[in-house]
């Protein structure tokens, strides 16, 4: 039996694998986000595009792990669309502006009130508290509003706490706003 040592040494040596291996994953994410941004299309989440993807993994994996490997899968993919979002904000003036036009913005704002609609899925609640969390903020408060059993959506109202005039807040917005439906700012104070 190994010992302890020898374990982590194994578990540090395949970390250094597995970041080699995200990072050329990320440069993949930059190329996709520049052929869409050359196209014209935004769409960059594809729950059905994603889901193809879970399920033809998680074939290769026993049972036993298999859970626990497609939930790293979904963070990666999660993380990959959180870097293309980021990299379109960054290229066009026009992703943002349009999400705050009928709300009045304070010089500046503490906390931001939101409601967006989402597919009823397993992680539909979690992976909105993920992205959140990965853009550096928290949440004061998150409600359901509805659960449309007929659409199978559920419609949420959030407070994030941050400033609107953050660059990261604004790119968790615009995310938020590309991969939810009905997606509004209702107020930021």
């Amino acid at each position: 039996m190994k010992q302890m040592e020898e374990v982590r040494k194994e578990i540090d040596s395949i970390d250094r694998q597995i970041q080699e291996l995200l990072m050329k994953r990320l440069d993949c994410s930059y190329q996709v986000a520049q052929l869409k941004k050359a196209s014209g299309d935004r769409t960059i989440y594809r729950a059905d595009r994603e889901q193809e993807i879970l399920e033809h993994l998680g074939k290769a994996v026993g049972p036993d792990r298999r859970k626990e490997y497609l939930a790293v899968i979904r963070k990666i993919m999660e993380t990959s669309r959180m870097y293309q979002y980021g990299l379109l904000y960054d290229w066009s003036d026009d992703l943002f502006l349009p999400l705050v036009q009928h709300v009045t913005i304070p010089a500046i704002s503490k906390r931001i009130r939101l409601i967006l609609t989402r597919k009823n899925q397993p992680n539909a609640m979690s992976s909105i508290l993920s992205m959140i969390g990965d853009y550096g903020y928290n949440m004061d408060r998150m409600h359901l509003l509805e659960d449309n059993k007929e659409n199978n959506t559920v419609t949420f109202e959030l407070i994030v706490l941050g400033n609107i005039h953050e660059t990261n807040i604004q790119k968790l917005m615009v995310q938020l706003s590309m991969e939810s439906m009905n997606f509004q700012i209702i107020e930021c104070e």
